[in-house]
């Protein structure tokens, strides 16, 4: 199937480095269901091993998977970047059908934490999958902010869809603090991973920055996303079409 079947979804990453080296990725991901496309034949590493610093609570223990499907689809981002440093100035360009988004003077952490986030959501483990409707509607170089309202819009619009289809719905995004608790788990399982297979941080700090947002939702949902409220004044008043 080529990269332009409209069955797929095409994300193509051009890091430019300041030793004029340049890495191209290009994520293809299924139409329906942004699944990541794994390439054939790939290599699975010690690393990859399920057992290898399992996630506590791992879903996919005990099922007959031998290898973590996160793991084995970031392999080759890693060892791509496995003696990059974490603050080593890029330049980062980001291609879908629809746009090019362009950064200059990223840090390296920062433009992996974009590649390998796309990744690990897309990539099959249960507990993530949960935030692979944000793949559709992927907002690179996004604040701490936009990624907070991103989050909390997706999972409202779940809830609206759990509604619709006669489920029940969680308008007090108790469901959302526990798939971030489950994700933050996650992450400090992957730097263990990745230790084992890099040579320097930049790939261990890009996850490190992916945890921290894991960490900012709950306390987000507790107390106050980014003082975002006062923009919602509007919807404040006894009839808001007034």
């Amino acid at each position: 199937m080529s990269a332009d079947s409209p069955s797929q979804v095409s994300l193509k990453y051009k890091f430019k480095m300041a030793d004029s080296r340049s890495i191209d990725f290009e994520i293809l991901l299924s139409s329906d269901k942004l699944a990541y496309q794994i390439v054939s034949n790939v290599e699975k590493p010690v690393w990859t091993e399920l057992g290898f610093h399992m996630c506590e609570g791992c879903k996919l223990a005990d099922t007959g998977v031998e290898h973590c499907p996160v793991a084995v689809n970031v392999q080759d981002i890693v060892l791509a970047f496995k003696s990059d440093v974490s603050y080593d100035v890029i330049d980062l360009s980001i291609e879908t059908s629809e746009r090019t988004y362009s950064k200059e003077k990223v840090s390296m952490q920062s433009g992996l934490s974009s590649i390998l986030g796309i990744i690990m959501v897309t990539s099959g483990c249960p507990s993530l999958d949960f935030l692979r409707p944000m793949v559709g509607t992927h907002l690179p170089f996004a604040t701490i902010d936009e990624s907070i309202y991103r989050a909390m819009s997706m999972y409202l619009l779940a809830q609206f869809t759990r509604a619709k289809n006669g489920l029940e719905p969680d308008w007090s995004l108790r469901g959302l603090r526990e798939i971030y608790n489950e994700i933050d788990a996650i992450n400090i399982s992957m730097t263990k991973r990745l230790r084992a297979a890099t040579e320097e941080d930049a790939s261990l700090n890009a996850v490190v920055i992916l945890d921290s947002f894991a960490k900012l939702v709950p306390m987000s949902i507790d107390g106050s996303f980014g003082g975002m409220e006062d923009l919602f004044w509007p919807y404040l008043k006894d009839d808001p079409n007034s």
